[in-house]
């Protein structure tokens, strides 16, 4: 691509017309803060992309997921939407964890934000639970207020409705569900995306959980496009690949450490 085209592609929604279903979202702009993080972390990130992308063009929404809570899967997901949107695809980041989200406090994103609770109970429009982020391809959508009974709402039929209209503005929906062997929300999630990554934290998720959520979504007829294996520790300056596919890079001065392949540095691993 040129730098022309490209420069068209990154400054899509600024100026469109009316008509578009962009002109709808919130006028407020939100700037996460994103921890630096070493170079081998974008890495594994891109190298999550890069998967994906080659999963199929049909290939749009995805979850990602985890077994247990803490084991990364929030920071994945964020990075890997900021990860499509630095290739200029128009992307939005849902976060559909309404029992326990982390999104706001993890970059700091202060004030209350409407969300996909307020739409679900039918409150407020869906365009405008849409906020703009300081990267003019990445929007998101906070989880909202706590509510009472969030399998309820997910699994009704606006949730479905948002899916279908997001996916008509975005050429990527990344949504980060709730894990999938505590509560049902994940799978209700899951079941309207395109496909799911499956988080797995190294030394932390056995066999036994990690087999209990891919059986969980095998029954649900939900598709598995991998799994990536987190905060694995990686020796002998070589790539690692794990349950599905993980990455991690370690120096030999540095054995049995554990940093993540893509977690962020100030991140509680959710």
């Amino acid at each position: 691509m040129d730098r022309e085209s490209n420069y068209t592609e990154r400054t899509f929604f600024q100026g469109q017309p009316t008509g578009t279903g962009f002109e709808g979202r919130r006028a407020e702009i939100i700037h996460p803060t994103i921890a630096e993080v070493p170079s081998r972390v974008n890495e594994a990130i891109n190298i999550l992309r890069g998967n994906i992308q080659l999963s199929g063009s049909n290939i749009k929404a995805i979850a990602i997921t985890s077994a247990l809570a803490n084991e990364g899967k929030s920071s994945i997901a964020f990075r890997f939407a900021k990860s499509m949107a630095g290739l200029g695809k128009k992307t939005i980041f849902i976060d559909s964890d309404i029992r326990n989200s982390i999104i706001q406090s993890r970059y700091g994103i202060v004030g209350k934000k409407k969300g996909l609770s307020e739409y679900l109970c039918g409150s407020i429009s869906k365009d405008k639970i849409i906020y703009r982020t300081d990267d003019n391809c990445l929007d998101m959508i906070f989880t909202g207020a706590l509510a009472p009974n969030p399998s309820e709402l997910v699994s009704g039929p606006l949730f479905q409705e948002l899916m279908e209209y997001v996916r008509g503005l975005y050429d990527y929906v990344i949504v980060d569900t709730c894990p999938l062997n505590l509560v049902i929300d994940g799978l209700l999630v899951a079941k309207q995306c395109d496909g799911t990554v499956l988080v797995v934290e190294s030394g932390k998720t056995d066999r036994a959980q990690a087999e209990k959520a891919k059986q969980q979504m095998q029954y649900a007829d939900i598709r598995i496009l991998g799994a990536v294996l987190n905060k694995a520790p990686v020796h002998e300056k070589r790539y690692g690949y794990g349950y599905g596919y993980g990455y991690g890079y370690e120096p030999k001065d540095k054995k049995n450490s554990s940093d993540s392949a893509a977690t962020d540095k100030n991140s509680t691993g959710k």
